[in-house]
């Protein structure tokens, strides 16, 4: 829905297209109305909180460049192992002292926990893995990324991974040295973690369905 609002923004009138790309999303899913109306009533909230966030970004010189990109790497590190991932949003500044590009990750989960996790810069690779996919984009100054955890209640909150660029760029050599790992007979070690793995396209590679109860 933010990524139509996004592409069809005029500048016109934000609340009115924010609600009509709500409308045309809802619609295109087939959801209830009478159903969808406690999210929809909730959703009010969120856009003026929204809008009032985008205006101010507005005014610091942030522009929406593009949503939903599909982007593809083969970091010469990994030896022909290809990377792709889909990116929420990208904005571009015009202002010097922001940085040229952001990453943008739209989350609706706990705010305080994307915190915690950003706290500890390697832990957190999904801001890491988003800025590695640009890998073949070079930029100068390199991209900035944030979560941004959106909230009925209150305005969204910008999370800022401090020094994506570099994350990204530890994130491929840790690959690289698990890869030649593997590739040279090693066994790949079980890291997973419970909430992770219920998300993990790969899971049960690493053998973490098959750990014992001890």
């Amino acid at each position: 829905m933010l990524h139509r609002f996004h592409s069809q923004r005029s500048g016109t009138d934000d609340r009115a297209q924010l609600l009509a790309a709500a409308d045309a999303v809802q619609a295109e899913l087939g959801l209830d109305a009478a159903a969808h109306w406690p999210f929809r009533a909730a959703f009010e909230s969120a856009a003026e909180h929204y809008l009032d966030w985008l205006h101010a970004r507005d005014a610091q010189g942030w522009r929406f460049a593009g949503g939903e990109l599909e982007r593809r790497c083969a970091p010469p590190d990994l030896d022909g192992l290809v990377l792709d991932g889909r990116l929420d949003r990208i904005d571009l500044s015009g202002n010097a002292g922001q940085g040229g590009a952001m990453l943008i990750d739209y989350k609706t989960g706990n705010a305080d926990k994307l915190a915690r996790r950003v706290r500890t810069p390697l832990e957190d690779t999904q801001l890491a893995f988003y800025a590695a996919l640009l890998t073949d984009e070079p930029q100068e100054p390199p991209p900035r990324a944030i979560y941004l955890a959106i909230d009925e209640r209150k305005p969204p909150r910008e999370i800022e991974h401090p020094d994506v660029a570099l994350s990204a760029a530890l994130l491929i050599e840790g690959l690289a040295a698990d890869l030649s790992a593997l590739r040279e007979g090693a066994g790949a070690p079980a890291l997973g973690e419970g909430e992770s793995c219920e998300h993990c396209y790969a899971r049960g590679l690493c053998r973490r369905d098959h750990w014992s109860g001890s």
